[in-house]
């Protein structure tokens, strides 16, 4: 008779941890056990997170699958299993409770509209109505209007008309009594639209508790704005959490308690966009279809609860400052340092809920050569892991599931890298129908002669370029170029060495190790394959000498650095200190003189700063 079976990490003698695969009791919500649960400690066990929410320990589709579904044996899925443990033992990322906050502020030019909508929604919103035409004796009408994007929300800065100083009023009715047209009602409500402004009621106030030209200034701060009606405003440019009556169900979806992971995160150090600059790349931003992800003067902000991870964002950073906080870049690279990769598997790599359909229809039929690896949202994979997967010996890749557009993108780079160096696309996409009919290939032939064991991760960029020269070397073509819309952000910077100045500004704002200098030789250096044609350096060059060409040319000279530039340096005429370059002081004599500032006959700027002072103070000059 079939049995569940379970794949089993649990605590051994000594503080070495066991493994056993053995039948158990499970069905979903059930939490199974090991038959000796009450004398062990169980660490991990192959399984559903999904169907099982309330594990108390983590459950791994990755084990399960290959346990089930492959011919891997005993030894290997104990390794497995312990790679497993460290890998979701080394998840880390915050985690919280957004409580409900029914606040909204109501803006309308019709006051039957905002009476109507807080008698219908009154008792689930906490409204706070503006009216911005016309005159009510129950809503405050704003003269003027401004309205502030914030943190949190919006800030309403509006002016209101306030004829009745209430602190000065004493209620004595007589304002009412000589009112013509009977505009001042008993509620202190003055309606400006009748008034004639007669002045009969100041006459009559003997406590100059009127003026018809009052007005006072209040600021709002509300969590929501909602827009009744054809209602014309100028609007902040951020409209995040501003609502309007054909969107009424997003804002109600909005008030109720929110369960928030901030699974992904942002790395400025290694991020190629310059706040302070307003430019770089926005790779990011263009993939996120839900405006989760913006840039500000902050540099890159991620709206966790706008975020519905779906992973287009990070698969397509191409320095890895997006960071997947469920099973990041450094966590993939080391999880095959202890679980090495068998050569020539076939990599099937998606998320919980295919490989549990998978496993569901498979008929426990087991199949050789195959690794299943489950990874949380497989449209956040990048070229830099399909290649990596590749270089350690993968015959080929299989995206089981489906896919995007920039997932596709990412598939697409990797075969075109791939058939340029080895005549051969690895990285496929496939359904679970197309899956079903992939046989294994017993007489595989490594494309490779040696396979990839570099686990030192600095960030992607790095590795990805050290893939890549690494594939290259392997590859009998001595130098292939690609030049499509499939690369924008690899390419070369030039450099015009006769206007560069070494003044450093490029460097300076280049994160990716792209754009180095030598301060001993005074160089300026560029390794191609680190560049990610962000635009920064050629938009800070104050000589605009530095230009971008795009393209991956898999060649030698695109991985090593080459001097892109080197000056003279500047020698103090004194004591022979280098203090500059010599480029960079005629240029500063140049716009001297252009104003009339330079003295040819006493050339202080060929001091450095300790022989000038010396040479002033001799000379008795004042500075």
């Amino acid at each position: 008779m079939a049995h569940y079976t379970g794949h089993i990490l649990f605590s051994g003698s000594g503080a070495n941890a066991a493994f056993s695969s053995v039948p158990v009791a499970n069905y979903p919500d059930m939490s199974f056990q090991h038959p000796a649960a009450d004398e062990k400690t169980i660490f991990l066990a192959g399984g559903f997170p999904s169907i099982q929410p309330n594990s108390l320990f983590p459950l791994s589709p990755t084990l399960q699958l290959n346990g089930d579904l492959t011919d891997m044996d005993a030894k290997n899925l104990a390794a497995l299993a312990r790679t497993e443990f460290t890998r979701y033992s080394s998840q880390s990322y915050r985690s919280y409770s957004l409580e409900a906050d029914p606040r909204v502020t109501i803006l309308s030019s019709d006051s039957h509209a905002l009476h109507t909508f807080i008698d219908t929604y009154g008792g689930v919103l906490q409204t706070t109505p503006i009216l911005l035409k016309g005159y009510d004796p129950h809503l405050s009408t704003a003269e003027e209007i401004q309205i502030t994007a914030v943190s949190d929300g919006f800030r309403i800065d509006l002016t209101v008309k306030q004829a009745v100083d209430t602190s000065r009023c004493t209620y004595c009715g007589a304002c009412g009594a000589v009112c013509p047209k009977h505009c001042l009602d008993e509620r202190l409500f003055l309606d400006f639209s009748s008034c004639s402004y007669c002045q009969e009621c100041l006459a009559v106030c003997s406590h100059d508790a009127i003026d018809l030209y009052r007005v006072e200034h209040r600021e709002l701060s509300t969590p929501a704005l909602l827009i009744l009606n054809d209602t014309s405003v100028t609007l902040p440019k951020s409209r995040k959490n501003c609502f309007f009556e054909s969107s009424l169900p997003d804002l109600f979806a909005s008030i109720f308690p929110s369960e928030v992971e901030e699974a992904i995160s942002w790395d400025a150090s290694s991020c190629q966009y310059s706040a302070r600059l307003k430019t770089g790349c926005s790779t990011c931003v263009d993939a996120c279809s839900g405006k989760a992800v913006t840039q500000n003067r902050s540099g890159v902000q991620i709206d966790h609860l706008a975020c519905i991870e779906c992973g287009s964002c990070l698969g397509s950073c191409p320095t890895g400052s997006l960071h997947y906080r469920r099973f990041d870049d450094v966590q993939f690279v080391q999880y095959f340092r202890t679980f090495p990769l068998p050569a020539g598997s076939v990599v099937v790599l998606a998320d919980e809920q295919t490989l549990h359909r998978h496993w569901w229809y498979s008929g426990q039929k087991r199949r050789k050569g195959l690794f299943f690896m489950e990874f949380p949202q497989p449209a956040a994979l990048n070229t830099f892991h399909f290649l990596f997967l590749f270089a350690m010996g993968a015959r080929q890749v299989v995206i089981l599931g489906e896919t995007d557009t920039v997932q596709n993108r990412q598939i697409d780079l990797s075969n075109m890298i791939l058939r340029k160096l080895f005549g051969q696309e690895c990285v496929v996409y496939q359904t679970a129908d197309t899956f079903k009919s992939l046989s294994a290939d017993t007489s595989f032939s490594p494309l490779l002669h040696t396979f990839y064991h570099d686990f030192s991760f600095t960030n992607r960029r790095e590795k990805l370029a050290d893939l890549l020269c690494f594939l290259r070397m392997q590859s009998v073509t001595e130098s292939a170029i690609i030049q499509d819309v499939m690369v924008p952000d690899f390419g070369r910077i030039l450099c015009n060495r006769e206007q560069c100045t070494q003044c450093g500004a490029c460097v300076n704002e280049c994160r990716t190790g792209a754009l180095t200098a030598d301060g001993d030789q005074y160089t300026l250096n560029h390794t191609p394959a680190l560049c990610v044609q962000c635009g920064i350096c050629i938009a800070i060059c104050p000589e605009n000498c530095l230009a971008a060409e795009n393209g991956l040319f898999l060649e030698d000279t695109f991985f090593k650095e080459s001097v892109m530039a080197q000056a003279e340096p500047a020698r103090c005429k004194e004591c022979g200190k280098i203090f500059g370059t010599r480029k960079s002081l005629e240029k500063v004599i140049a716009i001297l003189a252009a104003k009339n500032m330079w003295d040819g006959d006493d050339d202080l700027l060929s001091y450095c700063d300790s022989c000038r002072v010396v040479n002033l103070y001799e000379s008795g000059k004042q500075v």
